[in-house]
């Protein structure tokens, strides 16, 4: 382990997680504009992109993921055999949550600093001093708009995931600061939400995962808790989604499949995929099934097809934060309940 990981192993191996937010797809419906053929599973070559989150692009007909290493988005095929760079933003430190918005024809992208990236400060002098959100062009990756979100925190700073509403707005959580950010359809960024019951120890992570539900709410994970909050957006009231109690651990990204939510648990605890259902609109909710994945593989994030499979994102963080840059294949993993 090199000085540099050393020096921030207590920090990063209790903190680091990955949100295809996320991020995560947080979509209610993936209806797809035409019939995309989809391989079973999906092997992504390229050495040391430690993906943090995956979506699907329908109307361009490919996956979106984030890089957590390179602070870069890329596209692959459906076929599996084109994997491409697609925003390389300065502003980009770690890729986290990416979202397709494809009413709008662009991709959302969070972007914070844990200290282990490759355009992060030595020694991890950057880490959480960077919360960016980046809104590109879906089809070339040209950037539309950049927003700075640390104005809006004195505390340390990781936006994660992502949602929008019905009306476009943008939901950002953050895993360092209490926080959800909002930014509007004019691209002004405000707190849309601060709550204690949001914050998490120092050297842990709080809100990740998050998705908006077309009855007027998100969903939100949070990490260090294992934890979901139903957050009402007319008037930003939090409540705790009860009877998870011991249900998972380390939940990252969120996902709807259908009327079930998909729960990503990633690598800080035995990395697995949790399927969960409500019968009282989300203000309690209950385990259906769960799948095993790997706590090596780090599945940080997934995307519902409408096909019934759910494609995982196997990161493998835990092998970077450990001072291991070499990983050079990863997995879209779908998998059936």
């Amino acid at each position: 382990m090199n000085k540099k990981i050393n020096s921030l192993a207590g920090f990063l191996l209790a903190a680091v997680v990955v949100s295809l937010s996320s991020c995560s797809d947080d979509k209610e419906n993936n209806s797809e504009t035409s019939a995309v053929p989809l391989l079973e599973n999906y092997s992504l070559k390229s050495e040391g992109i430690y993906p943090e989150s995956v979506d699907f692009d329908h109307k361009n007909n490919r996956f979106v993921i984030s890089s957590f290493n390179k602070g870069m988005v890329y596209t692959l095929s459906p076929d599996g055999k084109t994997l491409s760079p697609l925003v390389n933003d300065a502003n980009l430190i770690a890729a986290l949550g990416i979202y397709t918005d494809e009413t709008n024809d662009r991709i959302i992208i969070a972007s914070g600093d844990a200290g282990a990236s490759e355009k992060s400060g030595a020694n991890g002098s950057t880490a959480g001093k960077i919360a960016y959100v980046g809104i590109y062009n879906a089809k070339t990756g040209s950037i539309i708009k950049g927003i700075n979100l640390k104005p809006l925190t004195s505390a340390g700073a990781f936006p994660n995931d992502i949602a929008t509403d019905a009306n476009g707005n943008i939901y950002i959580t953050d895993s360092f600061s209490p926080v959800i950010y909002k930014i509007d359809k004019d691209y002004n960024a405000s707190v849309f939400v601060t709550n204690p019951a949001f914050a998490a120890p120092s050297g842990s992570f709080g809100l990740n995962g998050i998705v908006y539900h077309k009855d007027g709410y998100l969903i939100a994970a949070h990490t260090q808790g294992n934890k979901l909050f139903k957050i009402t957006i007319s008037n930003g009231s939090v409540t705790e989604i009860t009877g998870l109690d011991n249900a998972f651990k380390a939940p990252d990204g969120l996902e709807w499949s259908g009327n079930h939510l998909i729960v990503v648990e990633n690598g800080l605890a035995e990395g697995k995929v949790h399927l969960l259902s409500s019968t009282s609109n989300w203000a309690a909710a209950s385990k259906v099934k769960e799948m095993a994945i790997g706590q090596t593989e780090f599945p940080t994030s997934a995307y519902a097809a409408d096909n019934g499979t759910i494609y995982v994102l196997n990161s493998y963080l835990g092998k970077l934060l450990g001072g291991d840059k070499t990983q050079a294949d990863y997995q879209i993993k779908g998998i059936k309940f």
